[in-house]
């Protein structure tokens, strides 16, 4: 009778003992993965229509897919921005006007995109290291991935304003507007609704590389400007 109660005491306290280990390993587990999230301010991006289940993607993936926004050849391998930066070949249009109609043209591609539920192509318009245009490319990924497209575009840009250049760089600011959009599957059924997103005022940072200005980061702000 000693022994098995001694067994059952052994046995409650070991059962403790593991619940204890458990539950700190629990906590150090959330603790690491809120360490992760990082500076969540301009993540925001573009992004808002297939916020259910969509994809970051990397600038990497975007590239390859082929023209149509991240950096070219040139600046394939770009990890951060500023990288790639050069003189523009000839031919090329290095005025601050021209860094306005490439905004205008990112814009364009991402909601030509998601309409046609395809994968968008960034490569003439953003660096490969622009992480918030690597958001808005994964989102059309998701969209391919799932089967759906959007029944409108999205994303709409007002009050574009390109500042002097600055050597190789410049600023573009702009007014993004986010409408609701419905999402259809491939027989184009209804089949879930994408919320918009406040008005944000939004500086986009672009440099001047050989094929011409590329978006180097978007800055979106939190809430209506």
């Amino acid at each position: 009778m000693r022994t098995d109660a001694w067994t059952s005491r052994c046995a409650a306290r070991l059962g403790v003992l593991i619940a204890a280990v458990t539950t700190l390993v629990l906590l150090a587990g959330v603790g690491l993965l809120a360490g992760c999230g990082g500076d969540r301010h301009g993540a925001a991006g573009a992004a808002a229509p297939a916020r259910p289940g969509a994809s970051a993607g990397d600038p990497s993936a975007a590239n390859s897919a082929g023209p149509a926004n991240s950096a070219g050849p040139a600046s394939a391998a770009d990890t951060s921005p500023g990288v790639g930066i050069s003189a523009p070949g000839e031919g090329s249009d290095d005025a601050p006007a021209a860094a306005a109609r490439t905004v205008e043209a990112y814009f364009r591609e991402i909601n030509d995109a998601t309409r046609a539920g395809r994968l968008a192509v960034i490569a003439p318009t953003a660096l490969a290291g622009c992480q918030p245009c690597a958001l808005d490319v994964g989102v059309t990924r998701s969209l391919q991935q799932r089967g759906l497209h959007a029944d409108a575009g999205a994303y709409r840009v007002s009050d574009l304003s390109a500042q002097p250049r600055s050597g190789l760089v410049t600023a573009v600011t702009f007014t993004l507007h986010t409408s609701a959009v419905g999402l259809l599957d491939l027989a184009g059924r209804h089949a879930a609704d994408a919320p918009g997103v406040p008005t944000r005022a939004t500086p986009a940072e672009l440099a001047l590389t050989q094929h011409g200005w590329r978006i180097q980061t978007l800055r979106y702000a939190p809430g209506p400007p």
